[in-house]
């Protein structure tokens, strides 16, 4: 995809991340996570209390789960190192200066606990293998905790360009929040769409904290909300529900991109967005993982627990493992390596047939 960049705001949106020979044999969405795993520091960064409780670390920017040749790549966050030197989702990351990539410890020393890994001013040679064929690259990581990459991820999926004669907005919300600031700044974004004929909001391995606010933006009432039951859920906050105050929304078509990795916030935000006749949604299956990751023990290394949110009732039935099933179902294997993205032309192709 090519188009125009919009400028930087201060965005507060977010967010998914995987060494011993226990975190090999865990999938992607393990129910416990530890410090040798790249989702650990993601998952710590997005529940933790406050800013400055947040643990960072030095990351090239990818999504990762093992492989039997290495850690396949998932999903590359834009702008980031491994974005701008090349590497793509479907890739298999092989070695970082000659020896076995480990997610977390090629770039930050074993010895250091979570929390405590000093900042790297080191380039890195980083071998990968797509299909057939071997590339590399000298790599300088950026140390940031994950929510802050993720921000700077989705402002820099900001895209605007013309598709025959209509004009189309693309946007990939790493995840949501509902802060104040990250309100307003999900308000900007959709904004900057209002001359577009449509818009894509790419869901896939997104995560978060949704809120009534950010489906204001897009619906002309709270009336057709869904309904929340049950145990009340963290990732969901629909507690006013009274008719929303009258204000410009957004009311173009929108194409919906989903995965089995899009989770939260995020799988309820593409839930809801499913009732309005102008949206569509594509891709695949949502895993309908909408509980929370908690700390086992109050030590620093502890690892975090996934507690499923059974309890909690989506327009009266259970959403935990159900998910959303896409009106559009278009496959695409994260071992797939290829210049295409088969679920984005869909997608786009379909918004193009509405407007």
């Amino acid at each position: 995809m090519t188009g125009v960049r919009f400028p930087r705001w201060t965005l507060l949106l977010l967010p998914v991340f995987g060494f011993s020979s226990a975190a090999l044999s865990q999938p992607p969405d393990a129910d416990r996570l530890g410090p040798d795993q790249l989702q650990y520091y993601l998952m710590q960064a997005f529940h933790a209390d406050s800013a400055e409780n947040r643990r960072p670390l030095n990351h090239i920017g990818i999504q990762v789960q093992p492989s039997a040749s290495g850690y396949l790549v998932t999903a590359v966050l834009e702008g980031y190192p491994a974005h701008l030197a090349g590497i793509n989702r479907g890739d298999i990351i092989q070695s970082v200066n000659a020896m076995p990539y480990h997610p977390v410890y090629s770039f930050n020393a074993a010895t250091s606990g979570p929390g405590d890994f000093p900042p790297s001013n080191t380039s890195y040679e980083i071998t990968w293998r797509r299909n057939d064929g071997t590339s590399s690259a000298s790599l300088m990581p950026v140390y940031e905790n994950l929510y802050d990459s993720y921000r700077s991820a989705t402002l820099n999926s900001i895209q605007v360009f013309p598709s025959g004669n209509k004009l189309v907005g693309y946007v990939r919300l790493w995840g949501f929040s509902r802060s104040s600031n990250d309100l307003v700044s999900f308000r900007q974004i959709l904004a900057e769409f209002d001359d577009c004929d449509g818009l894509i909001i790419d869901l896939r391995n997104a995560y978060g904290f949704l809120g009534h606010q950010h489906l204001d933006l897009i619906f002309p009432s709270r009336r057709r909300l869904f309904q929340l039951g049950g145990v009340i859920n963290e990732h969901v906050d629909l507690s006013h529900t009274e008719s929303a105050p009258s204000e410009t929304y957004y009311q173009k078509p929108i194409a919906v991109l989903l995965n089995s990795a899009t989770a939260g916030g995020a799988e309820l935000f593409a839930y809801q967005l499913a009732k309005l006749e102008r949206v569509i949604t594509v891709g695949e299956a949502t895993p309908g993982r909408i509980g929370g990751f908690h700390q086992v023990s109050a030590m620093a290394s502890a690892e975090l627990e996934y507690r499923p949110a059974v309890e909690t009732l989506i327009d009266g039935s259970v959403f935990e493992s159900s998910g959303v099933q896409p009106k559009q179902v278009v496959a695409y294997p994260f071992s797939q390596s290829s210049r295409g993205d088969p679920q984005y032309q869909a997608a786009l192709l379909t918004l193009l047939g509405i407007i």
